[in-house]
């Protein structure tokens, strides 16, 4: 082989694994971009899924008529099928965090008197802020 002919197959090998390195990396990194934007899509839907159902037992009369009950037990069902993404995405931290305000949104639901569903909805409060601290924990996000 004559210098030209190497010089050839060392531009070939060098693009190839341009190529590749190219292309490994930027599925990871698209890859993370995904993971992130799925992560933060199941974020919101959860707890705008808690907002929405804090909001409707705040209206809600002592005990919820039938329409109340069913729209609060449709965004209770929202944040379940959330969480199981937010299994899926997040660390172990933010799951103890949405779970725990799963089961204090329960108790919004299930309160049988005014003060109770009162307390329960103070606990709500407290477990979204929970939430969003962890969240924000998992993404690197600043905390305000």
């Amino acid at each position: 082989m004559n210098a030209g002919e190497y010089a050839a197959w060392a531009a070939a090998v060098t693009s190839v694994a341009t190529l590749v390195v190219t292309t490994v990396i930027g599925g990871r990194r698209e890859q993370r971009k995904w993971a992130r934007e799925a992560l933060t899509d199941a974020f919101v839907a959860f707890l705008s899924a808690s907002w929405q159902h804090s909001d409707l037992a705040k209206k809600s009369a002592m005990p919820p008529d039938t329409s109340s009950a069913e729209a609060m037990a449709g965004q209770y069902g929202e944040m379940r099928n959330q969480l199981t993404r937010l299994r899926l995405l997040s660390p172990p931290d933010v799951m103890r965090a949405g779970e725990d305000l799963l089961r204090r949104q329960r108790r919004v639901q299930d309160a049988g008197s005014a003060s109770e569903r009162a307390e329960a909805l103070a606990a709500a409060s407290k477990g979204r802020r929970d939430v969003v601290s962890a969240a924000q924990k998992a993404m690197g996000l600043r905390r305000l």
